[in-house]
């Protein structure tokens, strides 16, 4: 599939898929792997970008109670611009669960349109060369008016990897101006390691 921005919302057209490979595993993000505590996450960043432990924002979730560690990077893919990646240590376990990684608003302020579809191409095109479950499987599926599920698979282990394009209306004529594109790895999609008030405790 290949998306175009058709007034401003983005749509998938048919193309061929690739052959299904190996299986995926879905381990975390280059060196950051899920189970790390924030120390090795901190490692892995410098590991991975070069980024110290000074220029990493430390964020406490009023809600989930989970503590994310925020980076910004110029270059994840050639021409791709600048990104913000987010790796979410547990409530409980204080360990690495998921990674966020965003391209478009808010990362920039006027992100290009075409740049952000083209990213979403490259990783869905890379993420479809290997072999999911087909439970959950979903490939451009529309969520919204706005939303496109651009690719979400499952490993054996049900780890998961998920690709969300929103392309949000605005005010003004310009196609695309609020477009954003997240890529997220989870390690547990439907028991996430949050806060939760249990029955009994209120």
């Amino acid at each position: 599939f290949i998306f175009v921005l058709l007034g401003g919302i983005a749509q998938a057209k048919p193309e061929t898929s690739p052959a299904k490979q190996s299986w995926a595993n879905i381990e975390g993000f280059r060196t950051a792997q899920f189970g790390m505590n924030e120390r090795d996450v901190l490692k892995s960043i410098y590991k991975d970008f070069k980024i110290g432990r000074k220029a990493v924002a430390r964020i406490e979730h009023p809600e989930e109670k989970t503590i994310s560690l925020g980076i910004d990077v110029e270059k994840l893919l050639p021409d791709s611009g600048p990104a913000k990646i987010f790796y979410i240590l547990g409530h409980q376990s204080k360990r690495l669960i998921h990674i966020n990684i965003i391209w478009g608003k808010p990362v920039t302020p006027k992100p290009d349109a075409e740049n952000v579809v083209s990213i979403a191409n490259q990783l869905r095109n890379h993420l479809s060369h290997k072999t999911y479950q087909k439970e959950g499987f979903a490939l451009n599926t529309k969520l919204g008016e706005n939303i496109i599920l651009v690719f979400q698979g499952q490993d054996k282990r049900g780890r998961a990897v998920k690709l969300v394009l929103v392309n949000p209306k605005s005010g003004s004529k310009k196609a695309g101006e609020n477009i954003s594109l997240t890529l997220s790895y989870i390690e547990k999609p439907g028991k996430p390691d949050v806060f939760r008030i249990k029955d009994g405790d209120f």
